[in-house]
C-alpha cells in the first residue's frame, strides 16, 4: 500500500494532520459521480433513428395524394359520362319512342267526329257480378236483348234508342211484361270513325222503330244500305245487327229485331268500357 502523504494544517492555532489520500479518494468519488452523472443528463436527449419515421410520413402523404388523385380522376371520369354519354342515351331512346308515341295519337277522322249521343233502357242495378249475370241471362231466355255495364254498381242496361222519346214505347212493352226500367240518356266519345257511328245511329234509329210497330220506309231501307257499303271498318257486332236487320225487311221475324238490339248494346258496352 502506498504511503499516505501527511500534511498539518494549522486551524484556530491548532495543528491537525490531513492524509492526501482522503483527498484523493475524494476526488476519485467525485469522478465517478461526474460520470455516472453525464449518462443521466444525457440520456433524455438521445433521439429515437429518425429516418424510420420520416419514411412512415412520406409512405403516408404519398398514399393520401395517390387517393385524391384518384377520387378527382374517377370523379371526372363520371362526370363527363353523366354530362355527354347519359344525355345521348335518352335523345336515342326518345327517338326510338317517337314513332310509338304517334302511333297513339288520334286519327283525324276521330277527332273530326261527334260524341255519340243515345238514350238506354236500364232494368236495374247490381252490387254483385253473379247476381247481374244470373238476371241478365234471365232476359235473354225472355227474347229480352241484355248487357252488363259498370263495375260494382252493375247496370244491366236491355235497350237504345235515338233517345228518350223514341224509347217511350219499348219501355211501355216492357212495363207490361212486370219489367221495372229506367231511361238514361248517354253522352260519350267514340273511337270509331263518322262512317261506323252513323251506321250504327241508323241501325238504332229503324230497330226502336221497328220494335214499336213504326213504319219504315223505302228510302231508309235504302240509305242503310248506303251507310253499310261506305262503312269499311266494321267490326263483329255491328255486322251481325245489320244482318239481322236486313233479315227482318224479309222475314218479318220479331227475334231477328231483338237480336239487332242485342248487338247494337255489345257495341255500346264495348265502346263504354
Amino acid at each position: 500500500m502506498d504511503k499516505q502523504t501527511k500534511i498539518t494544517v494549522k486551524i484556530n492555532g491548532e495543528e491537525r494532520p490531513f492524509m492526501m489520500e482522503k483527498i484523493a479518494a475524494e476526488n476519485e468519488i467525485s469522478a465517478a459521480i461526474e460520470e455516472e452523472a453525464v449518462p443521466a443528463v444525457v440520456a433524455p436527449f438521445e433521439k429515437t433513428p429518425a429516418k424510420p419515421m420520416k419514411r412512415m410520413f412520406h409512405t403516408r402523404v404519398k398514399t393520401a395524394l395517390f387517393s385524391i388523385l384518384l377520387a378527382v380522376i374517377i370523379g371526372t371520369s363520371f362526370g363527363f359520362i353523366v354530362l355527354h354519354i347519359v344525355p345521348k342515351q335518352k335523345e336515342t331512346a326518345s327517338l326510338l319512342l317517337s314513332p310509338a308515341a304517334s302511333t297513339k295519337e288520334t286519327p283525324a277522322k276521330k277527332e273530326d267526329s261527334q260524341p255519340l249521343a243515345v238514350a238506354v233502357i236500364q232494368a236495374g242495378v247490381f252490387s254483385e257480378q253473379k247476381a247481374a249475370e244470373t238476371y241478365a241471362k234471365q232476359l235473354q231466355a225472355s227474347q229480352i236483348p241484355a248487357v252488363l255495364v259498370g263495375k260494382q254498381p252493375i247496370a244491366v242496361w236491355i235497350g237504345v234508342g235515338a233517345d228518350k222519346s223514341s224509347l217511350a214505347p219499348l219501355v211501355e212493352q216492357y212495363k207490361q211484361k212486370g219489367l221495372t226500367t229506367y231511361v238514361k240518356p248517354i253522352v260519350f266519345s267514340t273511337t270509331q270513325d263518322k262512317t261506323v257511328q252513323a251506321l250504327y245511329e241508323k241501325m238504332v234509329s229503324l230497330s226502336t222503330k221497328l220494335l214499336t210497330n213504326f213504319d219504315v220506309s223505302e228510302t231508309e231501307w235504302t240509305s242503310l244500305e248506303t251507310q253499310y257499303k261506305e262503312t269499311k271498318q266494321k267490326s263483329e257486332q255491328l255486322e251481325s245487327a245489320y244482318v239481322s236487320l236486313v233479315a227482318y225487311r224479309k222475314e218479318k221475324k220479331a227475334p231477328l229485331l231483338w237480336n239487332v238490339q242485342q248487338n247494337l248494346l255489345f257495341v255500346l258496352q264495348k265502346e263504354i268500357e
